[in-house]
């Protein structure tokens, strides 16, 4: 065993960037992504590459030491990432970190060229350089051919501005602003602390990196487990087919990671072996790649598979991720996977990615919480639990998710508050609250829908129809509106509970029974719900906007007939609109509207009788 020692050394910016190049330092797999941003942002007391490299312009010496482990003859960064990225990226794109001297340049362009393909052409050169070359910049041809720029272009563009025009001296300006104090190079006078750990094994270095960083409030949970759950491998995931997607995904995981870094990066291999944290990480990727609605892993937070498995198997990761719970736990999330797919189907019409009109459903996929996800998968792992049958489960689990959905398509203020007491995944706030709640769910899985009565989804839909009636008098220039998500899952719900299953297969798009191009006299809307109906796309290009009757001398499916309790019959629609002129035209508002309230009704019943019967 290695005697241990800790040294402190103070490193020239240039040694460390010089060991940086030559692949002596590295990233270690439980070593964070670098999180700061090249310029400061808006926000007070967040870090970033300018505020550091102006501190060290300031004060010549970084305060906190960077922290590295000695292994092999080779350094693992435990602590400065973030810093070791501010440094090489200053020395490699100067003008990055200090975009106002590079708009110096431009202004001084600007006044002696009218051509911006010049202008840019000289500005793209010196972006280009690096801090190295930049301090020894001399004016002449020689370092403008390092730019990419011929001799041609330095004799018309560049030379005739050398001295005279005044470039040279803006240049050797931006020199000594660069330099310390108009001294010296920033790589050679400023210095940085070093501390360095020989002798400690990977997996001490790692119990460092989190003691290092375990009382900063502002590093992630997520990103601490890295380092927890680091040495914890002492399983095997019995699936094997799972176990060979979740290491594809562990190596997506990592490439990922090392993308943008400074540091050499650790990538997973093929003899690797799994820790804790990459099953976690990869079973929620191979999830999220089965089914959107399983949002990516991300440091925002606790992941979500964390959080559940946290909820399922109570106590410290340390502790409870074992084989025994590990196999479990799989287990579990194939079948949350399988009923979440069946659901994106029902809810999300993911089954009719051909139709544009549904394409509102589909990306609403993506916007569910992430705490509400949460609260519903743990919700169908209890129903698991007690060998709940699927289609009870997908029915509660439905039922919730349209309701959450629909409260959220709720304009009036007033009325989306009072019907958000019944939604159960509404939650926004996290912490232990929702960990309760999870754990709620997980006990007691109907909890999730149990208060979302027949009478109340039929509440929350009339009020929608009836916010969504804008009338209006007539306005040529009136456009359609989008549907909102309520209005297509009604049309989706209707259309799969009325149409053969063959018809799933056919793009279909809504139809406006009365002719959006009609006129009327009186104020009424042509674009509301009751007057729109789902129907095959070419059915709907070839009437046109001719009277209803057209659909039957091209409907050689009979397709027709299976939305007539929508679309009126002839003698009815008679009544209602007529052909007669170049334009159709509402001759009749009163029986207009009211067949309008009848379709909307018909939608409205057909969908509770889907969700409650």
């Amino acid at each position: 065993m290695m005697n241990k020692s800790i040294k402190n050394e103070q490193w020239q910016v240039k040694h460390l960037l010089w060991k940086v190049k030559n692949n002596e330092i590295y990233k270690p797999k439980f070593q964070r992504k670098q999180k700061w941003s090249i310029l400061p942002t808006k926000k007070q007391n967040v870090p970033s590459m300018k505020k550091f490299i102006q501190f060290l312009f300031e004060t010549h010496h970084s305060v906190h030491p960077i922290t590295f482990g000695v292994i092999g003859g080779r350094h693992s960064n435990i602590d400065g990432n973030n810093r070791i990225c501010a440094l090489s990226h200053f020395t490699e794109k100067p003008f990055d970190i200090f975009p106002e001297y590079l708009s110096e340049i431009k202004q001084f362009l600007e006044k002696k060229y009218t051509d911006s393909f010049v202008i840019n052409t000289i500005l793209t050169g010196f972006k280009s350089i690096n801090y190295d070359i930049l301090m020894c910049f001399k004016y002449n041809k020689d370092y403008f051919y390092k730019f990419g720029f011929d001799n041609e272009f330095y004799k018309n563009w560049l030379q005739p501005i050398r001295e005279d025009d005044g470039l040279e001296v803006l240049i050797e300006a931006l020199q000594e602003k660069l330099k310390i104090n108009g001294g010296d190079r920033f790589d050679t006078m400023v210095y940085v602390s070093v501390n360095l750990f020989e002798g400690y094994s990977i997996e001490e270095l790692s119990t460092m990196y989190r003691d290092i960083n375990i009382y900063n409030s502002k590093f992630p949970e997520q990103e601490m487990l890295a380092s927890v759950l680091h040495a914890i491998n002492n399983f095997i995931i019995e699936n094997k087919t799972v176990n060979c997607e979740i290491i594809e995904n562990i190596k997506t995981f990592y490439l990922e990671r090392s993308k943008n870094e400074t540091l050499s990066c650790y990538i997973y291999g093929e003899n690797d072996i799994m820790n804790a944290y990459d099953f976690m990480v990869g079973l929620q990727y191979y999830a999220h790649n089965k089914c959107h609605l399983i949002e990516e892993p991300n440091c925002d937070g606790l992941s979500l598979f964390f959080k559940v498995y946290k909820t399922l198997y109570r106590g410290n990761f340390e502790e409870t991720l074992n084989h025994v719970n590990i196999n479990n736990f799989v287990e579990k999330i194939l079948k949350v996977i399988n009923i979440l797919q069946s659901l994106c189907t029902m809810v999300f019409a993911e089954n009719l990615t051909g139709s544009k009109i549904m394409d509102t459903c589909n990306k609403k996929v993506g916007t569910l919480k992430k705490n509400s996800v949460y609260l519903i998968i743990c919700s169908i792992i209890g129903y698991i639990n007690q060998n709940t049958p699927q289609t009870e489960i997908l029915k509660s689990i439905e039922k919730c998710i349209f309701y959450h959905f629909f409260v959220g398509d709720i304009s009036n203020k007033e009325n989306r508050d009072a019907f958000k007491l019944y939604d159960s995944i509404m939650y926004e706030s996290g912490g232990t609250y929702i960990d309760n709640m999870a754990g709620q769910m997980y006990k007691t899985p109907s909890t999730i829908s149990d208060k979302i009565t027949k009478s109340l989804m039929t509440s929350v839909i009339t009020l929608l129809i009836m916010e969504n009636i804008k009338n209006k008098p007539h306005n040529v220039k009136d456009k359609r509106r989008n549907r909102k998500f309520f209005e297509k899952a009604l049309f989706y719900i209707f259309y799969t509970n009325k149409v053969p299953t063959e018809f799933l297969k056919h793009i279909f798009w809504v139809e406006h029974i009365c002719p959006f191009s009609s006129e009327f006299q009186e104020d009424l809307d042509l674009d509301r719900l009751g007057n729109i109906v789902p129907i095959i796309d070419n059915l709907n290009s070839k009437r046109n906007n001719k009277h209803i009757s057209e659909y039957k001398k091209h409907d050689n499916s009979g397709f027709i007939e299976f939305v007539k309790d929508i679309i009126p019959s002839y003698e009815i629609y008679d009544t209602i609109c007529s052909h007669s002129n170049k334009k159709p035209n509402i001759i009749n508002c009163t029986e207009y509207n009211k067949r309008c309230s009848s379709n909307e009704e018909v939608y409205r019943d057909v969908f509770i009788k889907h969700l409650f019967n």
